[in-house]
């Protein structure tokens, strides 16, 4: 068992043998029965008529049981009574059968002589002139188990042979059954990592083959993606701290290169800690993200007010805009209870209101809106007054690394990860992250809860 255990075309062949051997044993068993019924009622019905013939005879010349033997010559017969022989034919004696015979509750018995030949035997109770004869008849039975045994003999030698085929057939079979899963792991096999995509071949059938097939591509299509998304990752910190580490290199170089000089040093270091800060900010925006592609992040969701949270957001954030000679204005149109993952919509608003204030000019508006829309879904409203975002930018603002303007968002320290992280947040509790051009100028950020989120 255990050379089978490894191998699926072994284990199908072995099991269609088995069940072909035990399908041929059942259908020889039936014959065989059939066989000696068929036998064995044929041979009654003989009997029967034989009894009834040598009745007769023996009813219709009670005084000489000798003329009813002339009359039957051929018929093994013998009369009896009370278990003791009265009379019995010249075949009877010859076929050498004792009388009288032990029949069954039917009459019917099978015995053997002494030269060994079988008998098929009837025996029967007859009422005469006031006393019970008993009478039997024989039939040479030789033929009939001759034949039984040649047919037992002939199924039984069979029995190899059937072996033979269905284990050849099922071989054969199994192959041609399992050949397509061979080619999918041949193909697979060949699909490295340099090769992600290339796909299976998936049939028209849609059987199980098929459907597997699927399967794989779908996982092929997963780990391409994951590989893309790592290739990605290492490009983007690579190209994003390539510039930090490089600036590093260059104020340290130059302060060591002068003479001492203490304010210069201390420049050199706080642009260098200004520089670890902003790349420590992309490294943990870096992370945010590949937490957010794995498809075990847990979702924490619990019922909270949508105005209190993000009333505490837009109060955390004031003393920004302030520095800035911003106004930064809450207006809450709706008091809801929502089901959020807390953390992460108050990291979405932070990014959203951030933005807003890195780019919105001073004295400019910031205004941030808690309303329910006529289609009874819960919004959050993000307004600024800045320079809004061109057409062909609009698209692409929520790919990460992404920048309108690259001296602008080095200007603002910004990473190009604030809208990825947003819009990822905000799908945790089931919502929509949009952008929306404010008319004359400026932007609008809404977020979409669903109504399946709003408690009350």
């Amino acid at each position: 068992m255990r050379f089978f255990a490894g191998s699926v075309r072994w284990r199908l062949t072995c099991w269609y043998s088995l069940s072909i051997s035990f399908i041929y044993l059942v259908f020889a068993c039936c014959v065989f029965v059939t066989f000696r019924y068929g036998c064995i009622a044929e041979s009654r019905a003989r009997l029967d008529a034989m009894l009834l013939s040598v009745t007769n005879a023996v009813v219709q010349t009670p005084s000489s049981l000798v003329s009813a033997e002339q009359a039957l010559p051929a018929i093994s017969f013998y009369v009896a009574t009370d278990r003791r022989p009265v009379y019995t034919s010249a075949a009877w004696t010859r076929a050498a059968i004792l009388a009288p015979v032990r029949a069954d509750s039917r009459g019917y018995a099978v015995r053997a002589s002494s030269s060994g030949r079988h008998y098929a035997l009837r025996e029967a109770a007859v009422p005469f002139e006031g006393r019970s004869l008993r009478i039997g008849v024989a039939e040479d039975n030789e033929q009939t188990v001759q034949n039984l045994r040649r047919l037992l003999w002939v199924l039984s030698l069979s029995v190899p042979g059937i072996l033979l085929v269905s284990f050849s057939g099922g071989y054969f079979l199994a192959g041609r059954f399992l050949s397509p899963i061979d080619d999918m792991a041949r193909k697979a096999q060949a699909i490295s990592a340099d090769r992600l995509s290339e796909r299976l071949t998936v049939g028209q059938q849609r059987d199980e083959f098929d459907r597997l097939a699927r399967v794989f591509n779908e996982t092929f299509d997963r780990l391409e993606g994951s590989f893309e998304n790592l290739r990605r990752f290492t490009a983007d910190a690579s190209h994003e701290l390539r510039t930090p580490l490089a600036v590093i290199r260059t104020l340290g170089d130059n302060a060591m290169s002068g003479p001492y000089d203490a304010a210069r040093y201390e420049d050199a270091m706080g642009s260098i800690l200004e520089e670890t800060e902003r790349m420590t900010r992309l490294l943990e925006g870096l992370l945010t993200l590949t937490r957010a592609e794995s498809p075990h992040r847990p979702r924490d969701l619990a019922a909270v007010r949508l105005a209190e949270v993000s009333r505490g957001v837009v109060d955390c954030l004031r003393v920004l805009a302030e520095e800035k000679e911003q106004t930064l204005v809450f207006h809450e149109q709706a008091d809801l209870n929502v089901m959020l993952d807390k953390p992460m919509f108050e990291q979405a608003l932070i990014n959203l209101i951030g933005n807003a204030i890195a780019y919105t000019p001073a004295q400019g508006e910031i205004e941030v809106r808690v309303l329910r829309c006529p289609g009874e879904q819960a919004l959050v409203e993000v307004h600024d007054n800045g320079p809004g975002i061109a057409f062909e930018h609009r698209e692409r603002i929520f790919e990460r690394f992404y920048r309108i303007d690259e001296g602008r968002s080095r200007a603002t320290r910004g990473s190009g990860l604030g809208l990825a992280i947003a819009r990822w947040a905000i799908g945790l509790s089931g919502g929509t992250l949009e952008y929306e051009p404010k008319q004359g100028k400026g932007s609008i950020f809404r977020i979409s809860l669903p109504r399946g989120a709003i408690v009350c």
